[in-house]
């Protein structure tokens, strides 16, 4: 199965996600755009995996989960990778600060490397892919895109879990299925050694 480790977002913040974009998306630019049910933070992509590789992610996510304490996430603003004059994938990025998120990725990508999953070549930047382009862009759409999106926020991401998805290509486009959420808590071994702390 093709799998990867995300983060799913609240109907009101895919709702008011979708409603933002959709003066750009009128433009009709030849831009592949996520479908509203689809939205998420991605925290890994696995890739092709075998069931009994899946098992090892689930034991090693439980992990990962039980040292990071819940957090929220405020979506704002959007831009593009590369950039906003060649534009490949468009998103909404998140305001500072993000740590706790970083370092639950940092700790999730420690463990997987550990399975034998590869590292990221790149640092990790949480944001919602909303669209990938398919063609050349009408000149400054991306930096149209940009101003659409810049100083909206979007609601609050409570992030009280993660979860294993399972995504799967279909006529009408992919169709991601939960397949095990991972829930954050502090270990009562953490949580023992910082009251001792004076």
């Amino acid at each position: 199965m093709r799998a990867f480790l995300g983060i799913g977002l609240p109907a009101d913040v895919r709702d008011a996600i979708v409603s933002s974009i959709a003066q750009v998306r009128g433009l009709h630019a030849p831009v592949a755009w996520t479908a509203q049910r689809n939205l998420h933070i991605t925290l890994y992509f696995l890739g092709e995996i075998s069931p009994e590789r899946a098992l090892l992610v689930e034991r090693s996510m439980k992990v990962v989960a039980s040292g990071i304490e819940p957090f929220s996430l405020t979506p704002e603003g959007g831009g593009a990778f590369p950039g906003t004059r060649n534009p490949r994938i468009l998103w909404v990025g998140f305001l500072e600060p993000l740590e706790l998120v970083r370092q639950l990725q940092q700790n999730m990508e420690s463990a997987l490397s550990g399975a034998g999953f590869p590292r990221e070549d790149r640092p990790f930047h949480p944001h919602i892919t909303v669209g990938r382009t398919r063609g050349a862009l009408p000149p400054a759409w991306g930096e149209r895109f940009f101003q659409a999106l810049s100083g909206k926020r979007f609601g609050i991401v409570p992030v009280s879990s993660f979860t294993l998805y399972d995504s799967r290509l279909g006529p009408g486009g992919a169709v991601y299925t939960p397949l095990c959420d991972f829930r954050l808590e502090r270990s009562a071994r953490r949580e023992i050694r910082e009251e001792k702390e004076p």
